[in-house]
């Protein structure tokens, strides 16, 4: 008895030490093949998702399919043209000297801060519901009620992208491309901990971007960001692409 517990007061004696031995580091990895997701609501998809699961404190797991839109002209008889798959795998625990969520929290920062960066440069614009695509179809009068394109008063621009002028669009919204899988770890002095975040997407159609020409700006716009507090985590992500 005498020998574990003095086992334990050992132990209790070097945790602080252990605590202090150096903050966590977050990294972010992303592949550089880039897929064109449309106008799927990333936020909604990713970290919406994440916090929605149950059981999402210690991990997520999921897969789903979702229907988007990715023309700049689409008629009010078209449907979805993108098939899009997004998998979450995710998994954190309590980190000796993190709070309950602060590995999670990291995690999901750090990945969602670095997938936005470097999405949002390849935005495009998506235009749906149109009218008036041909000679032979009308448009609505639209008076007052809101629409994206086509006339004087619309709510993003007066002419649509359609190929012919007398065209209409009521709603708009923004297409973007996202690497084919984003990563999240942690380390601490070095060490990979067992927490970490993946993402992946694909769909019915794959751009062939080299997603890694951003890197360097990427990089540079993270490195002072804090995914969680400071006193627990060093600032910067280490960013990388591959």
């Amino acid at each position: 008895m005498k020998f574990t517990s003095g086992i334990l007061v050992t132990l209790a004696a070097l945790t602080p030490a252990v605590i202090a031995a150096g903050k966590i580091k977050v990294e972010v990895r992303y592949t550089k093949d880039m897929v064109d997701v449309g106008n799927l609501d990333i936020f909604r998809y990713t970290w919406q998702k994440i916090y929605g699961e149950p059981g999402n404190q210690r991990s997520v797991l999921t897969e789903d399919k979702y229907d988007a839109s990715s023309g700049q002209c689409m008629s009010w008889a078209d449907g979805p043209d993108r098939n899009v798959r997004v998998k979450i795998n995710g998994q954190w625990g309590r980190v000796p000297g993190l709070g309950p969520h602060d590995s999670r929290e990291a995690l999901v920062q750090a990945l969602y801060k670095v997938l936005t960066l470097n999405s949002d440069p390849t935005g495009y614009n998506v235009f749906t519901n149109c009218y008036g695509k041909t000679w032979q179809e009308g448009s609505p009068i639209w008076g007052d009620r809101p629409h994206a394109c086509g006339t004087p008063k619309a709510s993003v621009r007066p002419h649509c992208m359609c190929l012919f002028g007398g065209a209409s669009c009521e709603f708009h919204s923004w297409g973007h491309k996202v690497p084919s899988s984003i990563k999240a770890n942690l380390y601490r002095d070095g060490v990979l901990l067992a927490d970490s975040l993946i993402i992946d997407f694909s769909s019915n159609k794959v751009v062939q971007d080299n997603g890694c020409g951003t890197i360097g700006k990427i990089a540079s716009t993270v490195a002072g960001f804090l995914p969680g507090p400071g006193s627990l985590f060093a600032a910067g992500i280490d960013v990388f692409c591959g």
